[in-house]
């Protein structure tokens, strides 16, 4: 039947500064969940060069992570994946748009818990490179899902940030419903502007026309929240106002933990490194010997490096986690001899 999608809704925040990193808390109750729901909790670049958006859905195959960006308006160039967790596949859209888009079903996601998702961009060999990392604040687990090379350089995250629910079928016969918090952009200079307020915004069209009154959205206990749906109806505060503040200050950055790892080996030839899944992941890193740097570099993957080193000589790491923050740890070089380890 034609007309029956629930209608879209969207939150358009406050970050009005250019940034280089986007976080945001999501929680979808359980009695919100609902088939062919995306949950988008960060867009941005909305009709410019590196417009994208990820959120969760909840999809016929599956709860998936989703994490897309639109072609290049300025090369032919592709944009390519780099970086792919092991559940996650990416393939080419089109539609509203082309690009390209990952979508991850093997980690999934629960209703009635809370996740935080962030998304990174960074300067790489002339081209923009963006992030996406998710953690399951229950199992207190990180997850790099995927990163992509963005064939433009000096791309930034130039618009306010919106987020948004869609039905995508046509099932506005049930509702859905999604929390958000913590939201955060950082500026290129580090300073952290916190989602303080929102504006509501709800499309009403032809596709939606059973349930284009049946919507709601502002602030739920201190949290941004957005419903659609058969059964919904909007608050009457909608029918004139529809920018919503938090009554609370948000903390001035966000507080999650900075990464910790520890040094594993090191050799005269190689020192390896581990991070705990627990941990705010690493996104870049500095290795020195003897306080003579040897290499740094942006990967969020490696965990070892090459080194030249004698005995006793002291070998210093450095880390960065996708938030920027850093942390350091410093060892000595092992000589081996037969089955011992002398230092």
């Amino acid at each position: 039947m034609a007309g029956n999608r629930a209608p879209s809704c969207h939150l358009w925040f406050d970050d009005r500064e250019k940034g280089d990193i986007l976080m945001h808390d999501v929680h979808v109750p359980g009695h919100g969940v609902t088939q062919c729901t995306y949950y988008c909790c960060m867009q941005w670049n909305g009709g410019r060069n590196g417009g994208g958006y990820c959120g969760i859905q909840e999809h016929p195959d599956g709860q998936c992570y989703i994490f897309s960006i639109w072609d290049p308006t300025t090369t032919n160039e592709a944009i390519e994946p780099v970086y792919r967790h092991p559940g996650t596949k990416t393939e080419k859209f089109g539609g509203e748009g082309t690009g390209l888009k990952s979508m991850n079903f093997s980690i999934g996601w629960k209703p009635d818990q809370w996740y935080t998702l962030v998304a990174r961009r960074w300067d790489y060999k002339g081209h923009t490179y963006f992030g996406f990392w998710a953690r399951d604040q229950i199992a207190n687990t990180w997850f790099h899902l995927v990163s992509m090379d963005f064939p433009v350089s000096e791309i930034y995250f130039e618009t306010p940030t919106v987020c948004f629910i869609e039905d995508w079928i046509g099932n506005g016969d049930k509702y859905r419903r999604v929390n958000f918090k913590n939201g955060y952009k950082r500026t290129p200079d580090g300073a952290w502007l916190p989602f303080q307020k929102a504006t509501f915004n709800v499309l009403q069209e032809d596709a939606c026309r059973l349930y284009n009154d049946n919507y709601d959205g502002g602030i739920d206990c201190d949290d941004f929240f957005m419903q659609t749906g058969k059964g919904t109806t909007p608050n009457p505060i909608l029918a004139t106002d529809r920018q919503f503040p938090r009554s609370s200050a948000a903390e001035s950055e966000p507080s999650n933990c900075t990464t910790d790892f520890t040094i594993q080996e090191v050799t005269s030839k190689k020192v390896t490194w581990s991070v705990p899944e627990s941990s705010t992941p690493q996104f870049a890193f500095r290795v020195s010997v003897d306080g003579a740097e040897i290499i740094r570099d942006i990967d969020p993957e490696i965990r070892s490096c090459k080194i030249v080193a004698t005995r006793r000589s002291e070998v210093k790491v450095i880390l960065e986690d996708i938030l920027g923050r850093e942390v350091t740890r410093t060892a000595r070089v092992e000589r081996r001899c037969g089955c011992c380890v002398c230092m």
